[in-house]
């Protein structure tokens, strides 16, 4: 990453009955310095229409490219896709080194 630059990262909550996404802006200020801030809260699919739910919130976000934008949304097009075949947490470590650039966010309970 570069400093004082930009960058987003999705967060997934991958459970059996529900997959929750979020996005984070990262931050970097300097070569090893960087901090995160939520860009979007957490919507969980299928409970609520989470590809629309952060599409507006990417397009609320002026400072976006219309390519960062279309980026994200297919990311979590495919995330959930990948979600609706393959639901059994058993296959999460190989759902991970699928979507390398994801943040599986591990819920405990």
């Amino acid at each position: 990453m570069n400093s004082n630059s930009t960058h987003l990262k999705l967060k997934v909550i991958w459970l059996p009955k529900l997959l929750g996404l979020a996005i984070d802006q990262i931050i970097v200020t300097t070569p090893n310095s960087f901090f995160c801030r939520p860009l979007t809260t957490y919507y969980f699919w299928p409970k609520t229409a989470v590809w629309e739910q952060l599409k507006l919130e990417l397009d609320s976000a002026g400072w976006l490219t219309e390519e960062e934008k279309i980026r994200y949304l297919n990311l979590v097009s495919d995330v959930i896709n990948e979600w609706q075949k393959y639901k059994d947490i058993d296959k999460l470590a190989d759902i991970k080194k699928k979507f390398s650039e994801v943040t599986f966010v591990e819920v405990r309970g």
